[in-house]
């Protein structure tokens, strides 16, 4: 009897290791926090030119250094407190997660986008704030990092104006 009982409890322990060694193991993604690079070049270059943009379909560009909100900010550093406009743009689920690395009307500009990538809207501007143009384009992302099952850092480039 005791030896049916090993038998039967080897028997299991083994038929329970063949059903899970014959499963799938579970896909970790370890690339989280990443920004995806967009070089844009204006069709007409130009010293004079800025760039606002935004990176969701939709929402309306700004420029990088504007707060997308204008609600003033609290500090508290003792038990005195000051109130004032942000100093840095806070981010915002209308014009998504983006940052100017780098660039001018001339050469075109660097851009890191952490927020998904999807739509980026656009505005290019003279230097009295005149539209030289402005609309919305889909770049063509080409993955450079990461995996297919997880995501990862992209690359494109987009043409504007």
């Amino acid at each position: 009897m005791r030896m049916r009982r090993l038998g039967f409890v080897a028997a299991t322990a083994f038929a329970a290791s063949a059903t899970v060694a014959c499963m799938p193991l579970p896909v970790v993604c370890t690339t989280v926090g990443y920004a995806s690079v967009l070089t844009v070049t204006p069709a007409e270059p130009r010293a004079d030119i800025s760039l606002e943009l935004c990176v969701t379909e939709g929402c309306t560009p700004r420029a990088f250094d504007e707060a997308p909100s204008d609600q003033p900010i609290e500090v508290c550093e003792t038990e005195e407190c000051i109130t004032g406009a942000p100093e840095e743009p806070a981010a915002s689920a209308d014009d998504g997660i983006w940052q100017i690395e780098s660039g001018d009307g001339r050469d075109g500009w660097t851009v890191s986008i952490f927020s998904g990538r999807t739509v980026v809207a656009y505005r290019l501007l003279d230097a009295d704030g005149a539209v030289l143009a402005e609309g919305e384009v889909e770049p063509d992302w080409v993955r450079v990092g990461g995996s297919e099952q997880c995501g990862g850092p992209a690359e494109a480039e987009v043409v504007l104006g």
